[in-house]
């Protein structure tokens, strides 16, 4: 053995913990500290191919150290649960890599390392980010440390120690510890001595040895402190000073390994979702789909009667990727079409397989699995095929994993067979399989349709509204130059500070930076007009550019209709997303915004539309899921619950509530929801913090039982690391637990808000379902086109109004039972304006 790779497990460990985001399994274990790891020993091993690996852990704090200095390491912080959770699973990992741990009892990592060092008869690179570990360099020892996240390292070596620690030799390493002690391991050295005398005092003298013997050539406080701590130093020195003859089981040939990995580490690899390493053939041995099923197999698509073969294979189920061109009948084949067009081919196109595989894609007996249905729809739709029967394994990805950054990873077709197994049982564990296949499955069917019949532009009205606001911004922009003297780039943040707190003098309270957000501005607008001219311009500048411009190149690219994608595997409560456009941002707020509503029609030749909204749906599942009696009888009276809410909080008859108190109440309620602090409290109703945290305090007092939910919520978070709605949707909550203040508190808001926003989109999504089958049961030509959170948007065909009015009203009344009556209100009109009141 030539070459032998010595790895400090702890310091690797705890790099990797800290420099990475803080990163789940899909268990929600925390597992960024063992992703670091894999990450940085795979670097090394593929760069530096050492010929063995041996990694040393501590295996407990007290050592014979503290018998020396019963005080050592006595200020190091515990080490975080989420950490110390990860060590065994490194562990776990290295042994499937075959490599070689060592840890002993009463021995520290360090004295491993120096004793594998010592005594190895090989060259020897020693990974850790522990300076302390150069004191083991020798002419065939390097030490190699991580300096920048788990990528950067510092190769060290005799040649360039003093350059990068500032000593000559690597037994110089002690006596300046020896010298100016060490916080981090609580080693006291001289007290009065720091770093910069320590070295001059190693350089002159060379060690703590000479450093003593000569002490009658030193002077001053230096001499002073010297003498006075003699005995310190000494145990400093053998505090530092790393053992190199402890007893250990470690034989040199014991330390080689795997490489390429096997499956185990594969495995390992794909069941932590490192995604990263699963994709990287130069760690594994063999090929990908070898390692996954040896007996597995590729076969090209030469021609179109290929296709018979992989119907005659079909066993009630077929997977298949369009953007791959695989096509998998089970899992031992793949039948694929090369990427790459070959010139002496057949050329066979996507589109003739598919149209060869129609009636498997329309066979409801037989279940498609795939990792991308509602895009697999559009494209079988242009070739006039319909899909039915799918199980789509990113949809059920997002079910299992929402709230952690790793999902289901892309995958051989072959493989979506055990997958789809895998898959099914953990929603069964965890409870989410009724929301997965009553509710985000045939979902998706609704939004391929909503996306295909796409909401029509009246490019007239579009054309006005451009004129109009371009007009207003010409006018606005003008006035800015007046009232500054001067034209500039309103555009430019910067340029506007300028203008606002350097030329006009213009003061905002704790403004360092001189910022110009939105906050800043409405805060100084009283001192000059100038500021009310600036926030109209971006206003109708963002209406311009977001808006106007996008929806005018669609118009002139696409047609007059537009068709938004709505995301369903986005966001963290359920809620659906749309984008390319978003038609979820249409502005509602300011009158102007409000006028682009105006440039969306219905489709039919005197058709109309027809919007759906649940009344407060959210502050409703509050007080049913509470129990809140309060809250459920003023709703089941159809009274005012902001006025209620004002009422119990100024202690006032409900008849005397002030418009002024019911603001108030209303910011509270909806505050409530949304877990808001006594300060965001504050900033929203601009009152002090004392009065703020006076009128949460009332609100628990008086509805103890939303109170005691809001407890339980956080409980249960804490207890089970994610939260459920009422019908059964997960959401994972990795920092729950943090040690980190900040995100502890972020997660305890989200565990209060997060069963309410999530309960509500999970009825939207059931009310969408069954609107959109009771329309097609019916025979209707009116069409489900848009969603917006709690709202439904509907564009009617004429003479269906009555018809489409009476299935909304009594579907998303009654789609499901509450303690409290689902209410929703309906506005028609020509355009999506004449909808809002």
């Amino acid at each position: 053995m030539t070459k032998l790779l010595i790895v400090d497990g702890n310091s690797l460990a705890n790099r990797a913990f800290y420099a990475l985001p803080f990163l789940t399994n899909s268990k929600v274990e925390p597992s960024g500290a063992v992703y670091g790891f894999a990450n940085l020993l795979s670097k090394m091993i593929v760069d530096y191919r050492p010929d063995g690996i041996v990694v040393a852990f501590d295996h407990a704090r007290k050592t014979f150290r503290n018998d020396i200095y019963k005080d050592y390491k006595a200020n190091r912080k515990a080490t975080p649960p989420e950490l110390l959770s990860q060590f065994p699973i490194i562990k776990k990992m290295l042994q499937t890599m075959n490599i070689k741990v060592i840890e002993k009892e009463g021995i520290e990592a360090d004295d491993i390392i120096g004793t594998i060092a010592k005594n190895a008869n090989c060259e020897k690179i020693i990974l850790s980010g522990d300076r302390d570990l150069l004191q083991l360099i020798s002419p065939d020892t390097e030490v190699w440390l991580t300096m920048k996240g788990v990528t950067e390292i510092a190769k060290v070596k005799e040649d360039n120690l003093k350059e990068i620690y500032g000593v000559e030799k690597p037994e110089q390493v002690i006596d300046l510890k020896s010298l100016m002690g060490d916080k981090s391991d609580n080693i006291p050295g001289v007290k009065g001595i720091g770093e910069k005398t320590a070295h001059n005092l190693i350089e002159k003298y060379g060690n703590l040895q000479e450093i003593y013997e000569h002490i009658d050539d030193i002077t001053g406080k230096t001499k002073t402190m010297l003498e006075g701590e003699k005995t310190l130093a000494y145990i400093s020195k053998d505090l530092a000073t790393i053992k190199t003859d402890c007893e250990i089981d470690f034989n040199l040939n014991e330390s080689e390994y795997d490489f390429p990995f096997t499956q185990k580490t594969y495995e390992f690899f794909d069941n932590w979702n490192f995604g990263s390493l699963t994709k990287r053939q130069d760690l594994f041995e063999n090929n990908f789909s070898e390692l996954v099923d040896e007996n597995s197999q590729r076969i090209k698509i030469e021609n179109l009667s290929d296709i018979n073969k992989i119907k005659e294979e079909i066993d009630g189920q077929f997977a298949y990727s369009i953007s791959n061109m695989e096509f998998a009948p089970c899992k031992e084949k793949v039948y694929f079409l090369p990427t790459e067009i070959d010139m002496f081919s057949n050329n066979i196109a996507l589109e003739d397989v598919v149209q060869e595989l129609k009636d498997v894609f329309e066979n409801t007996s037989i279940q498609k699995l795939t990792e991308s249905a509602k895009d697999d729809m559009h494209f079988l739709d242009k070739q006039n095929i319909k899909l039915n029967n799918f199980y789509d394994l990113t949809l059920a990805g997002y079910v299992l994993y929402t709230g952690v950054t790793n999902k289901i990873s892309k995958m051989p077709t072959n493989l979506y067979f055990s997958k789809k197994i895998q898959l099914d049982k953990n929603l069964e564990e965890m409870g989410t399989k009724d929301i997965f296949y009553r509710c985000e499955l045939p979902l998706v069917e609704v939004l391929f349709d909503m996306e295909k019949e796409g909401f029509k532009l009246d490019k007239n009205e579009l054309d006005k509204i451009d004129v109009e606001f371009t007009k207003e911004l010409e006018t606005t922009v003008n006035e800015i130059y007046d009232l500054a003297g001067e034209e500039f780039n309103i555009n430019s943040p910067k340029i506007v500070a300028h203008i606002l707190f350097e030329k006009l003098g213009l003061k905002a309270y704790n403004n360092k930076k001189m910022s110009t957000s939105v906050d800043i501005l409405n805060e100084i607008s009283w001192q000059h007009p100038i500021v009310d001219k600036i926030i109209k311009y971006r206003k109708y500048q963002k209406y311009k550019t977001t808006y106007i411009e996008v929806y005018k190149k669609i118009c002139q690219t696409q047609g007059d209709v537009i068709h938004t994608s709505f995301n369903q595997t986005l966001t963290n409560t359920g809620r659906l997303s749309s984008s390319e456009p978003n038609l979820q941002n249409i502005p509602t707020r300011s009158e102007e915004g409000r006028l682009l509503r105006k440039i969306f029609i219905s489709k039919f030749e005197d058709g109309m539309l027809i919007s759906a909204d649940y009344n407060q749906i959210e502050l409703r599942l509050l007080a049913d899921m509470s129990g809140e009696e309060k809250y459920i009888e003023i709703y089941k009276n159809g009274g005012d619950i902001h006025a209620l809410t004002a009422s119990q909080i100024f202690n006032v008859p409900v008849d005397d509530v002030t418009p002024h108190q019911r603001r108030d109440a209303k910011a509270v309620n909806f505050g409530i929801i949304y877990g808001i602090s006594q300060f965001g409290l504050s900033q929203t109703l601009g009152v002090p913090v004392k009065i703020a945290n006076e009128y949460i305090e009332s609100y628990f007092n008086k509805y103890p039982k939303i109170k005691q939910y809001n407890e339980d919520c956080v409980q249960y978070a804490h207890k089970n690391g994610y939260v459920k709605t009422k019908y059964g949707r997960i959401r994972h909550i990795p920092e729950i637990n943090s040690s980190n203040h900040t995100l502890r508190m972020f997660a305890e808001r989200v565990a209060k808000n997060m069963p309410l926003q999530g309960t509500a989109s999970d009825i939207i999504k059931f009310a969408m379902i069954e609107v959109y089958k009771k329309m097609i049961e019916s025979g209707l030509k009116s069409k489900l086109i848009l969603q917006i959170h709690d709202e439904l948007i509907v564009d009617v065909y004429p003479s269906e109004m009555a018809s489409v009015e009476k299935i909304l009203k009594e579907t998303m009344e009654n789609i499901v039972k509450l303690r409290v009556p689902l209410i929703i209100n309906i506005g028609k009109g020509k355009n999506l304006y004449e909808c809002k009141d």
